[in-house]
């Protein structure tokens, strides 16, 4: 049976929007499918308004970059590559996570505010039927 991605998205959103809550952290999340489109989306209440478009860039880059966050970016230090070079709107900050199924991309999770970012994207893989 084919994983409905909406579905999987909306319950990922709500997995990690009560992990930020139970931590008393707001954040900002944002699900891409593969291609890097937005699935859904959620600015919890008290978060910096820069923060949804960095939940973007994250879920964005892990998805189309197939890695997280942190693996790109470090990848790209390794490289010299600067990230002005890239035409996208990628980023190495850490809190994109790769949700990957028998090694293939079908989305991605970026998760921005003032907690443990990476934990909290994290908490949303079960949705996917991932294994964090």
């Amino acid at each position: 049976m084919k994983l409905n991605l909406e579905k999987a998205a909306l319950e990922a959103i709500e997995a990690i929007r009560k992990a930020c809550a139970d931590a008393g952290f707001p954040s900002a999340i944002a699900i891409v499918d593969e291609h890097g489109d937005l699935i859904a989306a959620l600015r919890m209440e008290g978060c910096r308004p820069r923060w949804m478009r960095a939940s973007l860039r994250k879920a964005y880059t892990a998805a189309v970059w197939d890695r997280d966050t942190t693996e790109f970016h470090k990848q790209r230090l390794e490289r010299r590559i600067e990230i002005a070079d890239f035409p996208e709107p990628y980023t190495g900050l850490p809190g994109g996570i790769n949700v990957a199924v028998d090694g293939e991309t079908i989305a991605g999770i970026g998760v921005t505010g003032k907690g443990n970012d990476v934990a909290y994207a994290r908490a949303g893989l079960a949705a996917f039927g991932v294994v964090s």
